[in-house]
């Protein structure tokens, strides 16, 4: 073989070709981002640029994806996006890079794993408990509902420590209406078009809600730090928490990370459990694996022994494998980087799609399909399974997230029996941030198990 033809291809500079007519790209990612990323790589290949919430260079390609998370810290940077600044507040993590964000994450994310996790878990059996307490043999509910109060309640006696039913009503209130405003439409394309004033009239509204989410979570820090470690909930911690320099995190970070972990932890355990319900009661076959699995156990297992439990670990995976509540993980670079033929300039987003990487056929054969088992056994890395993202922005709320799931499916399905309403292809929509199974999935419950 000659040395022309076993050189590597010359790298092409600049960014690789996509679907024209932005706008249109804009508004079907807003409607359907699951359909059209994987349409768009179907259509353009593995690397293709696209106008998502920003213009980016998207891939789904496994060693692609490698190369995006474990890059250097300092290739990436930070970008103002007032949208999300908005949202999620100028000091969370979504706006932070490089060493600061490590340096936050280090003092953050060992509370939302591991041993601190210890102490939660009655806490969110008995949220679970709660939120179906009311429901009749023969009575029909809609699964997002109750997930909803289930989720809420969760973050909040766990996280947030709020210890009375009064303080966690107001701060479900005051979520509840975050939600609602950053899921709204006019409020959705304002900030994908990047405005930064404050005088449209759903920004002056949305800011106004997040003020009194704002107080009241200060309220909550004031308390713990009064209480001291005295509480499991991670608030006490988080406040109790020092940099290497003996310093705290100041108040405004921690608000910011707080409503940041409201909305990612209650949307991603309401769109989660949506699902694995649909799913568990759509493949019977699945639901008897997992029932008998369970069944030894029984209702009131240790918590620890749910934690244990192979199929039960399958199910929550494959959940989120095939509705991985965040997309696409987005990084803009601090400078250039070669990802595939192209050599990208400093400036430019990337983004590595779970919405493609999770359907990619030589790592899971009949992507569509719910099939627990895939997860029996084969221990996929963090380039080939991406549902809380990677690398130094992995969401640091993964593992309370999985844990939750565990407990709340683990609760409800060893004390009641339910059948589906729904029938046929469950379509999605957008409900607030996320999107959700059209119907919210109806159930309807049969009776004690």
């Amino acid at each position: 073989m000659s040395e022309v033809a076993a050189a590597e291809p010359a790298a092409i500079a600049g960014l690789p070709p996509g679907p024209r007519l932005r706008p249109v790209q804009l508004f079907r990612y807003i409607r359907d981002p699951y359909a059209m990323l994987r349409r768009y790589a179907r259509d353009y290949g593995n690397l293709f640029t696209v106008q998502t919430a920003r213009v980016c260079v998207m891939t789904g390609r496994p060693d692609l994806v490698r190369r995006i998370i474990s890059a250097p810290i300092d290739q990436y940077g930070s970008r103002y996006e007032p949208g999300a600044a908005r949202v999620f507040g100028k000091r969370a993590f979504t706006l932070v890079s490089g060493r600061p964000l490590r340096r936050e994450r280090r003092l953050i994310v060992p509370h939302f794993q591991g041993e601190a996790l210890n102490g939660l878990g009655g806490m969110i059996r008995e949220a679970t408990l709660d939120a179906f307490a009311n429901l009749q043999p023969g009575e029909t509910f809609v699964v997002r509902g109750r997930a909803l109060d289930v989720a809420l309640d969760v973050i909040l006696r766990t996280v947030l420590g709020a210890d009375t039913p009064e303080r966690r009503a107001a701060f479900r209130d005051a979520v509840q209406a975050l939600t609602r405003g950053y899921g709204n439409p006019s409020f959705l394309l304002l900030a994908a078009l990047q405005i930064k004033g404050d005088w449209p009239p759903p920004f002056r509204r949305f800011n106004a809600i997040r003020r009194r989410l704002e107080d009241l979570l200060q309220e909550a820090m004031d308390r713990a730090r009064a209480e001291g470690l005295s509480k499991a909930a991670i608030l006490n911690r988080v406040v109790a928490a020092r940099y290497e320099d003996g310093t705290p995190m100041p108040d405004e970070a921690i608000r910011d990370n707080m409503i940041t972990t409201l909305i990612a932890g209650h949307e991603t355990s309401v769109v989660s459990l949506s699902w694995a319900m649909y799913w568990l009661h759509r493949e019977r076959r699945c639901l008897e694996l997992l029932l008998d699995e369970l069944r030894p156990l029984g209702p009131d297992a240790d918590l620890s022994a749910w934690m244990r439990l192979p199929y039960l670990d399958a199910v929550v995976k494959e959940v989120l494998r095939l509705w991985p509540v965040v997309t696409d993980i987005n990084r803009v670079l601090a400078k250039p980087m070669q990802l595939g033929r192209y050599e990208l300039p400093a400036g430019t987003t990337i983004a590595a799609s779970s919405a493609i990487l999770h359907y990619d056929e030589e790592l899971y054969p009949e992507p569509d399909a719910f099939r627990p088992e895939r997860f029996i056994g084969r221990r996929f890395g963090p380039h080939e399974y991406i549902a809380f993202g990677g690398g130094e922005r992995m969401c640091p709320g993964s593992h309370l997230a999985v844990f939750e799931l565990k407990i709340v499916l683990a609760t409800l399905l060893t004390r009641y029996r339910y059948s589906l309403l729904d029938e046929g292809t469950m379509a999605v929509r957008r409900v607030g941030g996320a999107m959700m199974p059209a119907t919210g999935v109806r159930l309807r419950l049969d009776g004690p198990a």
